[in-house]
């Protein structure tokens, strides 16, 4: 059987995004699958080489003001020729997808989009609400991005999750392992500090803000805090160092950076009694599911898709406001500090009733279906229904 174009565009495979992890994962599964496609993947930089599977970088440069369309376009031709089909499969938010709009090859248009807020009459407006009306198919990842998107489109909108390798944050720690953890949060840290974590890039859809004032709101209440945060850099949408002055945290911080290997995030999240998710809108939300499989609860807004992970509703904070955003006018939440404080403490609360052991149990099975060895049959069988037509 001839195996058919299937382009894949998106952050690249290389870069530390969520988008660009999602795009790597699904690639990952595809290559590896007996599904009969010619997968090369468009986006991200260079360095790092990508030699995984074929890939053709796409910067800034390239990027220009139409977020690479006319670039992939290219690109196509070059591959393939101008009038061979195939299939273009874009895992980027909806308002990049409205860019594909015009493209001259002959493809079917596919869509994994990120929707991590609907405008104020519940839906996505301009460019990127018609773009999704008219594109091929489009996959949610949960049920609350799905009818988001179903009022643009005239039939329901199927949705899946996107998976992870349980395995490492599963997977007991050596002695080695353990001192590294212990360098890594240093002397000021002891046995009897709640140990609060939050793993966020610095942008303004991430309230850093709201994180720390949660945990100075737990230093006032008499809790010793303690705080471990990854992030991209130290300032950008925020500045770290000022809302730990700010807070009155300092000596109370780790804050590490980079890219770690997943069994190292593990590791830092196990060390942690609750995690917080500051997002004010998640199509997902990766450090959820990271703590829950460490098995470590996180408290995170009753708002987006984020709010599908969160097993307990008590550990889920309030909106107590809606406010406008962006260019799309997109509904972002207002959560209050004393309220993540409260979710924490029912938390504490509720492992001092049941025990520890009990909790990380919780935690881990309620992200058990995430596991790509569970989820990977759904997603195969969702892309082979396409490949039919």
């Amino acid at each position: 059987m001839d195996r058919i174009p299937f382009l894949v565009v998106g952050d690249g495979p290389q870069e530390p995004t969520g988008l660009g992890r999602i795009a790597r994962d699904l690639c990952a599964q595809i290559v590896a699958s007996d599904l009969p496609l010619d997968l090369v993947q468009v986006g991200g930089a260079i360095p790092p080489l990508w030699r995984a599977w074929p890939h053709v970088p796409m910067g800034e440069a390239e990027r220009g003001g139409d977020w690479g369309a006319s670039y992939v376009d290219a690109v196509w031709h070059s591959l393939w020729g101008r009038n061979t089909p195939g299939i273009l499969f874009l895992i980027w938010d909806p308002s990049r997808v409205a860019a594909y709009q015009d493209l001259r090859a002959s493809v079917q248009r596919w869509t994994y989009t990120a929707v991590d807020a609907p405008n104020r009459l519940g839906s996505i407006g301009g460019p990127a609400g018609e773009a999704l009306a008219q594109w091929d198919r489009v996959l949610a990842y949960g049920r609350w991005a799905s009818q988001i998107i179903k009022t643009v489109r005239e039939s329901s909108v199927p949705y899946l999750p996107h998976g992870l390798d349980l395995a490492p944050f599963q997977r007991p720690e050596s002695s080695e392992e353990e001192r590294w953890v212990r360098t890594q949060f240093g002397p000021h840290v002891g046995q009897e500090s709640l140990v609060l974590g939050c793993v966020a890039t610095n942008q303004p859809r991430k309230d850093l803000g709201l994180f720390f004032q949660a945990v100075a709101e737990l230093q006032a209440r008499q809790h010793r805090v303690y705080v471990w945060l990854h992030t991209d850099v130290m300032v950008k949408a925020w500045s770290v160092l000022q809302l730990v002055e700010d807070c009155g945290l300092a000596k109370r911080v780790t804050v590490t950076t980079g890219n770690l290997t997943d069994q190292q995030m593990a590791l830092l999240y196990r060390r942690c009694d609750v995690t917080i998710a500051p997002g004010l809108g998640e199509g997902f939300g990766y450090p959820i599911v990271e703590s829950l499989a460490a098995g470590v609860p996180v408290v995170h807004g009753d708002f987006g898709g984020g709010r599908e992970l969160v097993p307990k509703c008590e550990w889920r904070v309030p909106v107590r406001e809606l406010r406008l955003d962006g260019v799309y006018a997109q509904q972002r939440p207002v959560f209050r500090a004393d309220d993540v404080a409260n979710a924490v403490e029912r938390i504490l609360d509720w492992r001092a009733e049941v025990g520890a052991p009990v909790v990380q149990a919780y935690c881990q099975g309620a992200v058990a279906h995430l596991a790509w060895d569970a989820l990977w049959p759904r997603w195969r069988s969702w892309i082979a229904e396409g490949l039919k037509g």
